[in-house]
């Protein structure tokens, strides 16, 4: 049950349990590994967002520094701070200048402040849609790697099967047809929703089509697995199988972290993409590159969502 998957495949291929068309269906299916990082993904976006900043920044500060000369050129080069102050009602021009100054550098640098502030509120939401992200692919991985071991599992006892029962039913042998083609179109649809994750682009998340496709494959895998579980049903010393249990509780247990995960993942898209469209947010995105992400989800799948039964 803890051999390495790959090593797990080309044992099933060495002993013919599985055709090589399979094994390489199989491999390919287990060869997925999270493919969009965020960092790198992001790193042109974030520079040009980072230098429009120091740009508005710099802008500010020089902005600031010639409305300050420009006052101060109209006062006298030496003052009298002394005198001016002893006159009445005086305030003193140097006073005055730097007052203004300050109060100029506050109407500056408070707007600054805020984008500031909602540019990195919204750097953070994004990346948290990431990391939810990334724990929705681990565990469609997670259930890719156990799916060799369920292969393996009942190709084997159907093959000892063959082997060693005389006189098989004619029931029994049509069971038997059922969980071969069950355990083929599981090998087919773990393969195709491999494909569809391993395509993801680093824009895939802001994609709907494409994690609506990929959702669809990975509902087609928790259907297949299904489909051989619910065939196993007719073979009860498999079903009892110490070992069957134990590869049946794994599955049962990564098919319900995949639904957190995706919940967990649409929260978190949700969040962001409210936070993308809020005023003054808006703004903030258009100029940083923040794009509405997609939901991991299928509004057909939503209404009829396939059940898995572990039992």
């Amino acid at each position: 049950m803890h051999s390495n998957p790959t090593e797990r495949i080309d044992r099933m291929e060495a002993e013919g349990l599985i055709s090589p068309e399979q094994a390489e269906m199989l491999r390919a299916s287990i060869s997925v590994r999270p493919t969009i990082a965020p960092a790198a993904a992001l790193a042109p976006v974030r520079r040009s967002s980072a230098l429009y900043l120091l740009l508005v920044v710099a802008g500010a500060i020089a902005v600031t520094g010639l409305i300050a000369f420009a006052l101060g050129t109209g006062t006298e080069a030496i003052q009298d701070v002394t005198r001016s102050l002893n006159e009445p009602e005086g305030h003193g021009a140097m006073n005055k200048t730097l007052s203004t100054f300050l109060a100029i550098a506050m109407l500056l640098i408070l707007p600054i402040a805020i984008w500031v502030w909602l540019h990195n509120a919204m750097v953070g939401k994004e990346e948290a849609v990431f990391e939810a992200w990334a724990q929705t692919e681990s565990n469609l991985q997670r259930r890719a790697d156990l799916v060799p071991a369920l292969v393996e599992t009942v190709s084997r006892y159907l093959r000892h099967e063959t082997e060693t029962l005389q006189g098989v039913t004619a029931a029994r042998g049509q069971a038997a047809e059922q969980l071969g083609a069950a355990i083929e179109e599981l090998i087919r649809v773990d393969k195709e929703m491999s494909d569809h994750l391993r395509a993801l682009s680093r824009d895939a998340l802001e994609e709907e089509n494409a994690l609506g496709a990929l959702f669809a494959a990975q509902s087609q895998v928790g259907r297949g697995i299904g489909g051989v579980l619910a065939v196993v049903e007719d073979y009860p010393e498999l079903r009892s199988a110490d070992q069957f249990l134990e590869l049946q509780a794994q599955l049962e247990g990564t098919e319900n972290r995949i639904n957190v995960a995706r919940i967990r993942f649409n929260e978190a898209v949700a969040a962001y993409n409210a936070a993308i469209r809020r005023l003054p947010g808006t703004l903030v995105a258009s100029v940083g590159g923040f794009r509405r992400k997609a939901y991991f989800r299928s509004e057909e799948e939503a209404r009829d969502a396939p059940e898995l039964a572990f039992d």
